[in-house]
């Protein structure tokens, strides 16, 4: 015998739109191996005037998302709110679960700046929360951290996370493009907004790593104790230049499980050619977890595009239909029990590359060796590059430094007319 379950969706946006395609191109098929009948119920779009690129006429779309939150006929939610208006998405799950609505995600933002609240709200409540399509794109994160790691510790995260400035990087380094020229080609296909500061900035990789953190790790981190680098602090030279060395730069985010809290990095650093991390390339993210009993196990998946995140949330609507649409989540469970919250974050600190442009002249090299010792500041290599009007390269490895002593050796350089392009870390073993 069939039961009808009934899927309401806020936003219509091309995410939104391609859960609808998806879940209407599965009703069959979802009636033949659930004995599930999934109906789309009410639909929240903000202009109900505007021209969309899909058939809305089967939709019932309204103007208001509580009309779609509040009605009682409706089982599951799926959020496609996109980026904007956080707090008025929150709400909206908020008021969800309030009313024994299952819950699946897309706005990492939301979850990464209220996850905590959320979860403990979950607590009185036998519904589910699913979230992969916040993190990874296609990759089922959720179902990878439930099964592969029971009874173990992750020990530590390294991932691409943003699959924008992945495809940058990898146009930079294949094609010898610069950065901003590198990001039109992305915005052009669809893999980049059309304002990408969430992407280059790092925030997105940010958002996702705390999520991330919570779930695999459970700690609870607040996002204002966190920073980021930029992702666009790169130059085609850095990446000819990481090459030779055996390297290659990419947009990580790191985070470290330490007994007292945790240890991060969340900016472009330089990785060994040969680690998996290393060759994951174009719109692609990959997420590398080291379990205390597993070791190192690799996640890969394509990240950018509204295909991936559809499909991600329409796997996890089949996890919420398949288990009857209870709340009776094992991992979530589990992470409500366990979860703490992290009072003490501290940045990842490794080697460092530097790489400067230096006036050729006598005694230039020796006061940068000068100003990194004064600082205690060990240098392991020094290499020269091209002279270019009147300027040398110079690329420098060091040993690390926290962020106060980098300052220093900033000002100092910049007061003897030594500039600095670009500092990166290393990630370290």
């Amino acid at each position: 015998m069939s039961r009808t379950v009934k899927v309401g969706i806020l936003g219509l946006g091309v995410v939104g739109a391609e859960l609808v395609n998806i879940i209407k191109a599965n009703q069959e098929n979802m009636l033949k191996k659930y004995g599930v009948n999934v109906e789309i119920g009410k639909v929240y779009v903000r202009d109900l005037s505007k021209k969309r690129a899909t058939d809305t006429s089967d939709l019932k779309l309204t103007n208001n998302a509580y009309d779609v939150v509040y009605d009682n006929e409706i089982d599951v939610v799926c959020e496609c709110m996109g980026g904007s208006g956080t707090e008025e998405t929150k709400d909206y799950v908020v008021k969800a679960i309030e009313h024994n609505k299952s819950v699946v995600m897309s706005s990492k933002k939301v979850l990464a700046l209220y996850g905590n609240e959320i979860l403990q709200l979950l607590k009185e409540r036998e519904v589910s929360l699913r979230y992969d399509a916040t993190v990874g794109g296609g990759i089922p994160i959720t179902k990878i951290i439930k099964e592969c790691f029971k009874g173990e510790r992750i020990e530590k995260l390294v991932g691409i996370l943003n699959a924008t400035s992945n495809f940058i990087y990898t146009r930079m380094e294949k094609d010898n493009m610069s950065f901003e020229d590198a990001l039109k080609k992305a915005q052009k296909l669809g893999y980049a907004e059309n304002d990408p500061s969430e992407d280059i900035n790092g925030f997105d990789a940010l958002y996702k790593a705390v999520i991330l953190t919570l779930f695999s790790m459970k700690k609870w981190v607040d996002i204002k104790t966190l920073s980021t680098t930029p992702f666009s602090n790169i130059d085609v030279l850095d990446m000819k230049y990481a090459s030779e060395l055996g390297y290659k730069i990419k947009p990580l985010a790191i985070v470290e499980n330490r007994e007292s809290g945790i240890r991060y990095r969340l900016g472009p650093c330089l990785i060994k050619e040969n680690h998996i991390a290393a060759n994951t390339v174009e719109n692609y993210n990959i997420i590398v977890f080291k379990g205390s009993n597993t070791g190192v196990l690799g996640f890969y998946g394509q990240g950018a595009g509204s295909k991936p995140t559809a499909s991600a949330m329409f796997d996890d609507l089949v996890g919420i239909i398949g288990s009857d649409g209870a709340g009776s989540d094992g991992l979530l469970r589990e992470t409500y029990r366990d979860i703490t919250s992290v009072e003490n974050v501290n940045e990842n600190k490794n080697n460092l590359y530097w790489r400067m442009d230096v006036e050729n002249i006598v005694g230039k090299l020796a006061l940068i060796c000068t100003i990194l010792a004064k600082n205690s500041v060990n240098i392991e290599k020094v290499i020269q590059k091209d002279e270019i009007e009147g300027k040398i390269g110079v690329v420098l490895l060091t040993s690390n430094a926290d962020s106060t002593t980098i300052s220093k050796i900033i000002d100092e350089f910049s007061e003897n007319h030594i500039e600095i392009r670009t500092i990166l870390p290393f990630l370290g073993e």
